[in-house]
């Protein structure tokens, strides 16, 4: 059972649940000196009159990942831009502390990442709890430890009314608990889109109703980074409830895009490291063949057409698609391909026809594409205004032959 209270002289109250009756227990004698706080699970008699046992909760084991591996920011391809930003949010304030404190600058206690997804979300949440941490151990020499709690947004959502908002309370209950100990708690919430969508699209169910608000209030809890860090990712921060992200709950919006060709180079060469069995010591002598594929434009890289709200079109190609996520699949691609010439007695290294050739594989079998019944869920993870696409279809032959005939002027 559950305790819902806990009574004078030690009793404690259960029930409340599904429908069920109150219950008043005593401990029994191994109980006398054990903290119970409400939420906490008992193990009772088979009368319902004595808590025999405090239980392990089984949901917290679930939403925690109490080591992450290091993870400095170089480890991180591309997303420059939004590293520095939230580099810049938690790490000026510790090196500069005198300055922020003659403007009253209260540190950001709340981060959201948005874009679209497989572009590294997850990984510079990580990055961000490991390197804050380094942080306050090397300038203010603080003896600290990160405590990442990976949450998927659908794991809390629970179909009995209060449930959610327990694993709610139990979350951030846990956190500050970690933070009595000593260590930084990280609170990481993927998906969060699924749990804290905006209150008028959930209007059948009453769970946003009630999850929402009970966020929020512990988002009021939380004094400053020292406390916990709430980090929020998701591919759709349009429904995500205004509440939550106002100011002075979750602080910082941080986009994360798709990558340009130097960000797609800057994650090549994670993969492509020193010492790597490879064609060519040269590193560009790898990358830049695979890059020119990835990068060209003609009829065979066609994904979409746009029709634009001012009557032009535009044409989305492999590029518009790509991510970290796909850029590691075509990797393991490359690599399977090199050992099973070396398991048939051929030298093992990996060649540039091997990342060319898993490129076209990996967007040949669709994998990366969208599906033909959500192209317009699509616009909403592209880098682009969906205001201004009125229509948005799959190429087609005419569409091809525009091309070419275009090709063969421009030659």
């Amino acid at each position: 059972a559950r305790i819902s209270d806990v009574l004078e002289e030690g009793r404690l109250r259960i029930g409340n649940e599904h429908g069920t009756s109150d219950f008043v227990l005593e401990r029994a004698e191994e109980l006398t000196d054990v903290e119970l706080k409400i939420g906490d699970e008992v193990r009772t008699d088979p009368s319902m009159r004595v808590a025999l046992e405090r239980l392990p909760s089984k949901e917290s084991k679930e939403h925690f990942l109490e080591e992450i591996p290091p993870m400095p920011w170089e480890r991180i391809g591309g997303q420059q831009e939004a590293i520095r930003a939230i580099r810049d949010a938690i790490e000026l304030p510790a090196l500069h502390p005198e300055l922020f404190e003659k403007f009253q600058y209260s540190t950001p206690k709340g981060f959201l990442l948005y874009g679209p997804p497989g572009c590294g979300k997850t990984l510079i949440g990580k990055a961000t709890a490991y390197n804050l941490v380094q942080h306050l151990h090397e300038v203010e020499g603080l003896d600290v430890k990160e405590y990442f709690m990976h949450i998927k947004g659908p794991e809390i959502l629970n179909m009995w009314l209060g449930e959610s908002e327990r694993k709610i309370r139990e979350i951030f209950k846990k956190a500050r608990d970690y933070k009595e100990k000593g260590q930084i708690p990280f609170i990481f919430i993927d998906e969060a889109e699924s749990i804290l969508g905006t209150r008028q699209a959930w209007r059948g169910s009453n769970i946003n109703n009630t999850v929402v608000p009970m966020f929020c209030a512990e988002m009021d809890g939380i004094q400053s980074l020292r406390d916990t860090v709430v980090i929020l990712a998701t591919n759709r921060p349009d429904l995500i409830d205004p509440a939550i992200i106002r100011p002075g709950r979750i602080d910082r919006k941080i986009k994360v895009s798709r990558p340009n060709r130097e960000e797609c180079k800057a994650i090549l060469r994670v993969y492509l490291k020193e010492g790597l069995p490879r064609e060519h010591e040269d590193f560009d002598a790898m990358a830049e063949p695979f890059l020119d594929r990835l990068f060209s434009r003609n009829s065979s890289q066609e994904v979409l057409v746009l029709t634009l709200r001012n009557g032009g079109n535009r044409k989305m190609y492999w590029k518009d698609f790509i991510s970290g996520a796909a850029i590691e699949g075509i990797m393991k691609r490359a690599k399977e391909r090199a050992i099973e010439r070396a398991i048939n007695g051929e030298t093992l290294r990996l060649m540039v026809d091997d990342l060319v050739v898993s490129l076209e594989t990996e967007f040949q079998e669709g994998s990366l594409l969208p599906a033909e019944s959500h192209l317009e869920d699509w616009l909403q993870l592209l880098d682009m205004e969906s205001k201004n696409v009125v229509r948005v279809r799959r190429p087609n032959e005419a569409d091809k032959a525009t091309e070419n005939t275009m090709r063969r002027s421009i030659i």
